[in-house]
This record gives C-alpha cells, sequence and structure tokens, in this order.
C-alpha cells in the first residue's frame, strides 16, 4: 500500500513537472526558452508572443521571448509520451477490473474526498526522547490527537453522505426495477386474457364441428341415396388454430425476454463493476462474499447504465402494448404547476454553457435542460469542464436584479444557485466561498456556502425561482410549488459577475433540470 501511495504521488508530481504553464494540458511538441530554461507547447507559447508582440515576455518570469532564443526540446516530448502511455494502460487495466465505477460513482454523487489527517504530527514523535524535549512531544501528542479527533468528525460525515448517495441510487435501481415488472406481468395478463378468448373460442368451434360431424353421420343413409361418395359437403367455419398457438407462443416467449434482462443486469453490475474488487473488510465485519450474495439475492443488482437491457425489452417483448406501458408511466409526465413569482419582472434569460459542462451531462439544443447522459464523453476532460456532474450558465450578473427559474421535478438529487467563474473544477457548488446553492440530497433540502449546511426542510420543491438583488446584497430561493414559499435567503456581495450554478445526481440517468423560459411582467 505504501509502495502503491508513493508511486501515485509521484505520478503526480511528474505530471505537474509535464504539463504547460498556459494550457494546462501535458506538453504538446514543447520547446525551450534558452535564456530562463522554461518549456512550453511551442502552439501556446506562439500565441502568446503573438498576442504581446510589443513587448514579449516568459509567462513565467516575465523574462526576454524571442523566437530566435526557442528550441525543441526532443528528450521532454519522449518523456511525456512515455508517461502517457503509461498511464493509459494503468487507466485501462483500472477499467478492466471495475476500479472504474467507484471514480464515477463519487463524480456523479458530488461525494467529497476523504482526506484524513493520518501522520499528521506522528512524524514528530519519538519512541526515546531526551527529558528537555518532553514539552515538545506533549504538544506533538496533543496536535495528532487533536487532528485524529478532527479526522474522526469528518469521516462520519462523509460515511453518512456516500451513505444517503447510495440510497438514492438504489432507490432508482427499485423504480426502475418495479416499472419494469408491473409493464411485464400487465403484458403476460393482456396476453393470457386474448389467448385464453381465441381458446375458448375454438373450443365452441370444435363442439359445434363434432356435433355437425356426427349429425351427417347419422344422416349418411339418406345422403348415400341422393349424392355420391366423392360429394363435398360444408361442416362449418375455419378454426384459425394458428393464431391462438401464436397467443401462447407470445406468453412462453416473454420467459425467455426475462431470463435476457436479468442476464444484462448482472452483466452491467456484477459483472462490469464486481464487488469483490472491493477491499477486504475489517475483522468481524460482514464478508465481501456475503454482501455479493446478499446483493443478488435482494434483487438490488442492477444499474442506471442498464439501459440497453430497457431498450432490450421494450423493443422485443412491449413493442405491442403502448396503453400498458402508458398506465406504468412516472409522475414526472405530469406538468409543473404554473405559478407567477413576484421577482417575474426581473427575469432574465438564462442557458447553460457547453464549456462548463461535465463529461457525463448533456445539453438539449437550445440548452435550457441539461441531462444525465446514457453515454458520457469519457475523453471530454477539457480543464474548463467540471470534473462533478455540474455546469454554469453561460450569463454573468455583476449588478442591477435578476431571475430565473428551474425545473426540479425530473431529477432526484439537484442543486441550484450562483458561483464566481474562478470556482475550480474539482469543486462541489456550496463547499467553498465562491458559490452558494441550496441542495436537495439525501431526501432533505439545506443550503450550501462555505462548505457550512443551513438545513430547510425535507420537502422537495418542484419549481425553484432564483432572485439574484445585488444592489440589496441579497440571494433569494422560492419554492412554486402549489404557492411561492421563501427557502433561504444568502448576504452575497458581488464584486465580480456571478453565474447561475447547478449540480445534478450524475447516477440518475436520464434525470434533467430544466431553465424555464419565464416571460417578463
Amino acid at each position: 500500500m505504501a509502495t502503491a501511495a508513493y508511486a501515485l504521488e509521484l505520478e503526480k508530481v511528474l505530471q505537474d513537472d509535464l504539463t504547460c504553464g498556459i494550457c494546462l494540458d501535458f506538453f504538446n511538441n514543447p520547446v525551450l526558452i534558452i535564456k530562463c530554461s522554461h518549456t512550453f507547447c511551442k502552439e501556446c507559447i506562439s500565441r502568446h508572443y503573438k498576442r504581446s508582440r510589443a513587448n514579449p515576455f516568459c509567462p513565467k518570469c516575465r523574462g526576454e521571448l524571442h523566437p530566435n532564443i526557442l528550441v525543441e526540446n526532443r528528450s521532454l516530448a519522449n518523456i511525456v509520451g512515455s508517461f502517457q502511455q503509461v498511464k493509459t494502460q494503468r487507466s485501462k487495466r483500472q477499467k478492466e477490473n471495475g476500479l472504474e465505477f467507484w471514480r464515477d460513482y463519487q463524480e456523479a454523487s458530488g461525494s467529497q474526498d476523504l482526506k484524513l489527517s493520518v501522520d499528521f504530527g506522528l512524524h514528530q514523535l519519538k519512541d526515546v526522547v531526551k527529558i528537555a524535549e518532553i514539552p515538545q512531544q506533549i504538544e506533538a501528542a496533543i496536535e495528532a490527537a487533536t487532528a485524529w479527533s478532527r479526522d474522526s468528525i469528518t469521516m462520519k460525515d462523509s460515511v453518512s453522505q456516500i451513505k444517503n448517495s447510495l440510497r438514492e441510487g438504489f432507490s432508482v435501481m427499485r423504480k426502475y426495477i418495479s416499472h419494469q415488472e408491473e409493464a411485464v406481468l400487465n403484458f403476460v395478463d393482456k396476453e393470457y386474457t386474448a389467448a385464453q378468448q381465441r381458446m375458448n373460442l375454438i373450443s365452441e368451434q370444435l363442439s359445434a364441428r363434432t356435433h355437425e360431424l356426427l349429425e351427417l353421420q347419422n344422416n349418411s343413409e339418406e345422403l348415400m341415396k341422393t349424392t355420391s361418395l366423392d360429394q363435398e359437403i360444408h361442416t362449418g367455419s375455419l378454426i384459425e388454430v394458428d393464431k391462438a398457438k401464436h397467443d401462447v407462443q407470445k406468453i412462453y416467449s416473454m420467459i425467455q425476454t426475462v431470463e435476457e434482462f436479468k442476464r444484462q443486469l448482472g452483466m452491467s453490475v456484477l459483472e462490469k463493476y464486481p464487488i469483490q474488487l472491493l477491499q477486504e473488510p475489517s475483522p468481524g465485519t460482514n464478508s465481501v462474499k456475503e454482501i455479493h450474495t446478499n446483493a443478488a439475492e435482494g434483487g438490488t443488482a442492477s444499474s442506471i447504465s442498464s439501459s440497453k437491457s430497457q431498450e432490450s425489452l421494450d423493443q422485443r417483448s412491449l413493442q405491442e402494448t403502448s396503453s400498458c406501458s402508458s398506465a406504468v408511466s412516472p409522475a414526472s409526465d405530469s406538468p409543473v404547476p404554473m405559478i407567477r413569482s413576484q421577482y417575474s419582472q426581473w427575469a432574465s434569460s438564462v442557458t447553460f454553457d457547453l464549456e462548463r459542462l461535465n463529461h457525463r451531462l448533456e445539453l438539449s439544443e437550445n440548452k435550457r435542460k441539461v441531462i444525465v447522459s446514457h453515454s458520457p464523453l469519457e475523453n471530454d476532460h477539457s480543464p474548463k469542464k467540471f470534473r462533478k456532474s455540474q455546469v454554469l450558465a453561460s450569463q454573468g450578473f455583476s449588478e442591477g436584479c435578476h431571475y430565473w427559474e428551474v425545473n426540479t421535478r425530473d431529477c432526484l438529487g439537484w442543486a441550484v444557485g450562483v458561483a464566481r467563474a474562478e470556482i475550480d473544477s474539482s469543486d462541489k457548488l456550496g463547499r467553498n466561498e465562491l458559490s452558494w446553492c441550496i441542495e436537495w440530497s439525501g431526501n432533505r433540502l439545506s443550503a450550501w456556502h462555505r462548505n457550512k449546511e443551513t438545513p430547510i426542510s425535507k420537502e422537495k420543491p418542484l419549481l425553484v425561482g432564483v432572485f439574484l438583488d445585488i444592489p440589496k446584497k441579497h440571494l433569494h430561493f422560492h419554492s412554486l410549488t402549489g404557492k411561492e414559499t421563501n427557502l433561504h435567503c444568502f448576504n452575497i456581495n458581488v464584486a465580480n459577475p456571478v453565474y447561475p450554478a447547478f449540480w445534478i445526481y450524475g447516477m440518475d440517468v436520464g434525470g434533467s433540470l430544466t431553465i424555464r423560459d419565464v416571460k417578463r411582467s
């Protein structure tokens, strides 16, 4: 473990040394400034030189910069290539082993890294000390004990957040399975009723045919007197046995479809993300094997990423049951009540910014709806894009009053607020001094700023109005569900532009947030 930790730390240091200070990405065709020995991408430093042609200087030390003093750094280029190749191979192995799931889950749920002060103060403690060093050792021991106590609280909060995220994730899975179960059972009932009616009809036709043939047999002597043996006699209407067979076959075909559905669910979770890849639990806790077995037997071995399974089931088994499917459609199809806000006179046009969009999200054509994608763009990791499932709006506000509304009905977990443009791509909304938000997570609504949580309620607003009053330094949040209700108000000093900001629970595939088009009153 120590070797692995050292390797990861070494990788981080190397990555920093192999990163261009202008584009913040790995060096691409690196060139060296001879006079100061600083290195940049050739294209990056060329653009910088053109922009500052009047007084060109090195971006790092502001020393002299001229194209004549740039030389290609081929050795560094080779190192960068080798480093990227090794890192790509390691990432590929991790993904094949299923470890990628836990990184994806952390980004999707917005959970914070659990950083413990494991070695805080411990390196200062000695097994053998001089008498004169005892006061310093006491101070070091107290500091270490304080750090460990703080870590205990941090771990408790983090575990609570992880459990809440897991509950939400499994809630989605149960809801998905429940909908599919109800749809399939309704389909089977419908087909059984149709098949039974057809079989009853055939039974009646066969009885009538038998009766007709018996009548003919009884009258055969009379018939033979007037007709020949080759004479054809109508014995009743056509019996459509093939249609009855088809109805019965459709019911039995559901067995194969459901088995395929179960198999794909197993592939999506138990094979792609095997639970046994987790570390073995501490002595006295449940084994990983027991957890694995319980998950499989409990019917929760499903995954949000199993959208292909849903498509297969819908296309192969439910193509003739549109009425059945509509009977189990989720409640999210019903519209959000239309309420006119008192702040609609300050309505502003707000759209999502594609450049700040996390790779697991996608936008509608008008950029007013953000959706958790079924097929994330895994290679889209530009520095400006959030690493968590978040996005900013394109519009920034630095003066006046502004109002916008967000439909949250189709999303299990979300946050709505504002943030400064300088917010780091790895930060979650409300966990720093650059962002303010209200968040629905773990079945409760809270306000967040500077990593401080203020509980609001346990009722989920389906439509949220946000009013930014820059002259009065206020940021208001209102619920427009049923009636307009004040949720929370921040005191906010807007020295620099702030942008509408959004977080969406990334494991809720297909979940969405929508910015409503509010007309000014």
